[in-house]
């Protein structure tokens, strides 16, 4: 079986998702009651972030490098960093580590494409929302993705950092993102919703939509891994 590692703790509450769903994928697919080994390093969110959002990305990189070789020391085949913010620096991460890293935006984008999706909504960190690396993925394989106005960007950052993170679920909030959503279908005529926050799926989900296509990219994330993890099932 491929050794695979999953680097969580960003943040911890889509971390304890991330596991669950691992196992549950794992045992489904493999039609087995066996469990999956995995590794996992927990790390500090708040040292992450703080390179994030002061746009220091080189330090950002360095951090999540030094993160990584524990499991290359391991012997990991593949990992995949639990959140999307740090895919920000995906490319140069994966340049500098021996590991083979799974991206959560290609993995997403790729859904769309399956899907059919031309035109998207992006929910995430204020950073997920603005840098751009979702959207240069997503134009490759010609789709327009797009994020709220600056106002309700700022809305989205901040309920995700000082509620959804600590696992903060208020039904104001909810209605308060069903809200910045329903301006994204008006203005952009979108088809589609990318959840690009790990936490976004604990508070927001496909039932809450009759009219789009609703893309967990914490689901997606680990069916990407799982494919890794029984390709040598027996």
């Amino acid at each position: 079986m491929t050794k695979v590692g999953l680097v969580g703790g960003i943040g911890p509450a889509s971390t304890v998702e991330y596991y669950r769903l691992i196992i549950e994928e794992f045992r489904r697919r493999g039609n087995t009651d066996h469990y999956p080994e995995f590794h996992l390093h927990s790390i500090d969110m708040t040292e992450m972030l703080s390179y994030v959002f002061s746009g220091e990305l080189k330090a950002l990189v360095d951090f999540l490098l030094e993160r990584l070789r524990p499991l290359e020391k391991l012997g990991i085949e593949v990992a995949l960093l639990a959140s999307n913010t740090p895919h920000l620096v995906f490319d140069e991460l994966q340049a500098k580590t021996e590991l083979r890293l799974i991206s959560i935006v290609e993995e997403s984008c790729k859904q769309m494409e399956s899907l059919g999706l031309n035109r998207a909504g992006l929910l995430g960190t204020k950073s997920t929302m603005s840098a751009g690396f979702y959207q240069k993925k997503a134009s490759r394989l010609g789709i327009e993705l797009f994020a709220p106005s600056e106002k309700d960007q700022d809305y989205v950052h901040d309920k995700y950092m000082g509620e959804l993170v600590f696992n903060t679920l208020l039904p104001e909030t909810k209605n308060g993102l069903l809200g910045v959503v329903e301006r994204l279908k008006e203005g952009h005529q979108i088809q589609g919703l990318v959840l690009g926050g790990t936490e976004l799926p604990l508070i927001l989900s496909q039932s809450d939509f009759d009219d789009l296509h609703v893309l967990n990219t914490t689901e997606i994330h680990v069916r990407a891994l799982v494919d890794e993890l029984l390709k040598e099932l027996p």
